[in-house]
């Protein structure tokens, strides 16, 4: 990998080197990286500049007042300039005491030639050296994906791709789905456990975290996760380089292809039947609803009225791999479909990878039956979940209607599986209706509408900004008491308040709405307000 050109490597260069630099100010920035070099010796430059030149100048731009001079110092810092080179002689015989002063307070290095230089021959130099190194950064980015592409068509897949970008970069390699949790990690000779805590570390913003980089992989034009170098063996301080960049994109564009190419060939497969089990292939209309019944008599699936349940996991857990939670979940799958059997209840449980829903249908003897069935499905299903998992409403269960026909069957898993998405934004309970497009899925169906975020907003922008301003739990407080009906002895016993702190929040939050808490229009507003906060796109108003 190509090292960027520093202003400390520029130095060094025979065409500077000649002129005796000598580093009068910013010592401590000799190795910011250099973009460009521009000869400079007009005063209203900095707002041409874009960050990272070099600067060269002979000093006719600073013949003004001094606070002029000062001003023009920390207009090029603010632009991000590399550094500044002040030839002396023809201006200056000294560098002056005020620019000097002023180059350390803004940071900024600030070099004297002692000696004259040819300007042309600095910036051939200079320009030479970094178009130089944007062909080898280019040449090892094409090597790279070489190698990279030859790894595919030899076979090799995911993690054979991130192993090799692993050793490329020198650092561990991270791929994470888009609602979380690892696809793979390539160690690069560190522990699981090492890489795993400073992932945390990294996702908790806590200092001392390891840097990083990450490109995002795009498929359908929309970001589906994201690869991550972690940089354990940079300094403190250090950042990648622009070479490990460039080979995160290419490495992110060859690992893009392999998910689409996994995902358009079990498109096909289950567009002949032959992936995702019987289920799967009657909700992609493989198998038709008559064929349907023949086989479920086959499986011994032979109940008057079938209930069609979509499951998903509520969370991913950032520290573990795709392949372990897909094994963790065929054993709950395995102890399900067990349990259920042991206690007279006839299922079929098409297992799926996390990423997708597992579909499930239920026998009962009576429609009437659905409701209570379904919450002892629902109990087995958490039960047993929470035992492989560790953690308590680990599965979502999106259920459908109560059907007698396998047509029926078919549409009913359809609408399960669509009303998964807003179950999952919905309050954690044993198993969502359907069959009831209640509030929160209601919301959730609506989220894109800007007209919902302008309600929300209209109604709570104060409260929030002022919560965000002063550290307070005024949002907090107005959901708690609209939760206890604008009851407050009970919301202040929720709160662990004294009621008096309590009349205070209320009378705070009150003028700041403009709004009478005890009016139930009123209340029913910033209520539903509050259901919204937590469902549009941005998380926040």
């Amino acid at each position: 990998m190509s090292e960027t050109l520093t202003v400390r490597a520029a130095l060094q260069l025979p065409a500077l080197r000649g002129g005796a630099p000598e580093v009068v100010a910013g010592r401590d920035n000799l190795d910011r990286a250099i973009r460009w070099v521009h000869v400079v010796e007009v005063r209203d430059i900095a707002s041409v500049l874009r960050g990272g030149e070099l600067v060269l100048t002979e000093g006719r731009m600073f013949h003004g007042p001094e606070s002029s001079d000062r001003r023009l110092i920390a207009e090029l810092a603010e632009r991000g300039i590399a550094a500044m080179v002040l030839e002396l002689g023809a201006n200056f015989k000294s560098v002056p005491r005020h620019l000097i002063d002023e180059c350390q307070k803004r940071n900024l290095t600030l070099v004297a030639l002692h000696l004259p230089v040819a300007f042309v021959d600095v910036t051939e130099a200079i320009h030479t050296q970094i178009v130089n190194q944007k062909i080898t950064l280019l040449d090892h980015a094409q090597e790279l994906q070489r190698q990279l592409t030859e790894l595919v068509l030899e076979g090799g897949g995911i993690a054979e791709v991130l192993d090799a970008l692993a050793a490329a970069l020198g650092e561990p390699v991270i791929y994470e789905r888009a609602d979380g949790g690892f696809v793979y990690r390539a160690l690069n000779g560190l522990t699981e456990r090492d890489v795993t805590a400073g992932w945390e570390l990294i996702t908790r913003s806590v200092d001392g975290a390891p840097p990083f980089i990450e490109k995002h992989l795009t498929m359908d034009g929309a970001h589906d996760g994201r690869l991550v170098a972690l940089g354990f063996g940079l300094a403190e301080g250090g950042v990648f380089d622009e070479a490990a960049t460039v080979a995160l994109e290419r490495a992110a564009q060859v690992v893009s292809l392999l998910v689409i190419g996994n995902r358009r060939r079990d498109a096909v497969f289950a567009s002949h039947g032959r992936h995702g089990g019987f289920l799967a292939s009657l909700l992609a209309g493989s198998t038709e609803p008559y064929a349907a019944e023949a086989r479920a008599i086959a499986f011994g699936f032979t109940p008057p009225v079938m209930i069609p349940i979509g499951i998903r996991r509520a969370r991913h857990h950032r520290a573990a791999t795709v392949a372990s939670e897909d094994h963790q979940w065929r054993m709950v799958w395995r102890d399900v479909h067990s349990e259920l059997e042991n206690i007279g209840i006839p299922a079929l449980i098409d297992e799926a990878s996390t990423a997708n829903p597992t579909l499930v249908m239920i026998g009962v003897e009576d429609v009437a039956n659905r409701g209570r069935i379904t919450d002892r499905v629902a109990q087995v299903v958490q039960d047993t979940a929470k035992r492989h998992l560790a953690e308590s409403q680990a599965a979502v269960l999106s259920v459908g209607p109560a059907v007698h026909t396998w047509q029926a069957a078919t549409d009913g898993l359809a609408v399960s599986v669509d009303a998964l998405d807003g179950a999952l934004h919905s309050p954690p309970r044993a198993w969502h209706d359907a069959t009831d497009l209640d509030l929160d899925r209601l919301i959730w169906s609506l989220r894109d509408n800007p007209d919902l975020e302008r309600f929300a907003r209209l109604r709570l922008e104060r409260l929030v900004t002022y919560d965000a301003q002063r550290h307070t739990q005024l949002v907090k407080t107005l959901q708690v008491l609209l939760e206890q009906h604008g009851q407050k002895t009970e919301t202040a016993r929720a709160l662990h308040l004294e009621r008096q702190s309590l009349y205070n929040r209320v009378e705070r939050i009150q003028t700041l709405l403009g709004v009478d808490l005890d009016d139930p229009d009123a209340r029913l507003g910033l209520h539903l307000a509050l259901r919204v906060l937590s469902h549009i796109p941005s998380g926040q108003l």
